[in-house]
């Protein structure tokens, strides 16, 4: 083990107590996004911290929403700033667990938020401590935490902070839930969410049906055809009908009915293609008389697999040698993250790289404590190794 890496180990290893205790703080204080005075609240809560070590921080207005969380630790320094991103936010709203909810039994950690990603911010604000204490002096330390992610950032200008933050970086880390197979994410699917709704026309099943237009029906064709053009297993495009609305009782030819639909694609190039096909597909009338539209309401950009990416989780495992854990491996999974919006300003970056647990979204949800530390010292110790060059 080299020194510095010695250095780091020792350093996290005698802040264990401080880093749970922060972890308590944040899992204990509930909130979701759509509780925008609640999670401004927790921002302001966490910049006064950081303020106390001495990082310069600032709150970024996001419109009308909630602020973006922004903190840069030596802005001094003449290297390439280091981008270390994620979320405060989850889906349970205050209150959904019983209060003070952060528990530890046998190494795990428990409450909301835990994994997903509070633990990941814990490790933001001691890697920055760790370089600290061993006199890192090349890079500046960004720090960005935003509150929104779980809701998608709708009505927000979140994504476009995040690009503008990450431009000129050298590299960024998003600490999400660090996954149970022991992958780290070098590339993520994007998304489009669809909302599709067909008008028809009304009467009484016994008297007017023939002058009835069902608007469930025409959907039905509809939906049937738009789940066709899923083709996972040849170019990872997923097409899924998840949502439908429609009809009022049973005697009654529906005359409005909406479905939500949630694609998923490889790469860049594929999003304006899905919106040409399901735009071709509900230009298609089965029942004469109704009448579609398409609303396209959302959507992520792909966080596409680079060779750069692959570099840096090969300088990762490198620094995992160090303290003889096994090498990570590679995930490309389907789920979103704000790495996709870093990924647009041509940075290398991983994701993943927070806690280890599992349950997120659920009740259940879980951190194994250990990987607090262990994940705290293996990105400290990547970032001392960082050339210059290597974006």
């Amino acid at each position: 083990m080299t020194d510095s890496a010695a250095k780091i180990g020792q350093y996290v290893d005698h802040c264990q107590e401080d880093m749970i205790s922060f972890w308590r703080y944040l899992v204990n204080f509930q909130g979701c996004a759509k509780e925008t005075a609640r999670m401004t609240t927790l921002l302001q809560t966490v910049k006064s911290r950081l303020e106390q070590e001495g990082l310069l921080c600032r709150l970024i207005p996001s419109g009308e929403g909630i602020p973006v969380f922004a903190a840069v630790d030596g802005p001094e320094r003449t290297g390439k700033p280091i981008l270390l991103c994620g979320h405060l936010d989850t889906v349970f709203p205050r209150d959904a667990y019983p209060e003070n909810p952060f528990v530890i039994r046998d190494g795990i950690a428990y409450g909301p938020g835990t994994a997903d990603m509070k633990g990941g911010a814990v490790m933001m604000l001691y890697i920055v401590k760790t370089l600290r204490s061993i006199g890192f002096d090349r890079n500046p330390i960004k720090l960005l935490l935003c509150a929104d992610e779980e809701t998608g950032h709708v009505g927000s200008q979140t994504p476009e902070i995040i690009r503008q933050e990450a431009a000129g970086c050298l590299c960024a880390f998003n600490l999400e839930t660090g996954r149970m197979d022991d992958c780290i994410a070098v590339g993520r699917k994007g998304n489009l969410d669809c909302h599709i709704t067909v008008r028809g026309q009304g009467g009484h099943v016994g008297n007017d049906f023939l002058a009835g237009r069902n608007a469930i029906i025409e959907m039905a064709h509809k939906a049937i055809a738009l789940q066709a053009l899923s083709r996972y297993e040849e170019e990872g495009i997923i097409v899924s009908v998840d949502v439908i609305q429609g009809g009022t009782v049973s005697n009654a030819i529906p005359d409005f009915c909406k479905i939500e639909v949630d694609a998923r694609f490889d790469r860049a190039c594929d999003l304006e293609r899905l919106k040409g096909q399901i735009s071709e597909v509900c230009g298609v009338t089965y029942i004469e008389g109704t009448q579609t539209t398409v609303d396209f309401v959302n959507d992520m950009p792909v966080f596409e697999k680079t060779q750069a990416n692959l570099d840096l989780l090969d300088q990762i495992n490198q620094a995992a040698a160090e303290y003889e854990c096994p090498p990570f491996g590679i995930a490309f999974p389907g789920g979103n993250s704000d790495v996709s919006y870093i990924s647009q300003a041509g940075i290398p970056a991983v994701c993943a790289c927070g806690v280890k647990g599992s349950g997120a979204h659920t009740m259940e949800e879980c951190a194994i404590v250990d990987t607090l530390f262990q994940r705290t010292k293996i990105i400290a110790c990547v970032i001392t190794k960082l050339e210059e060059g290597m974006s």
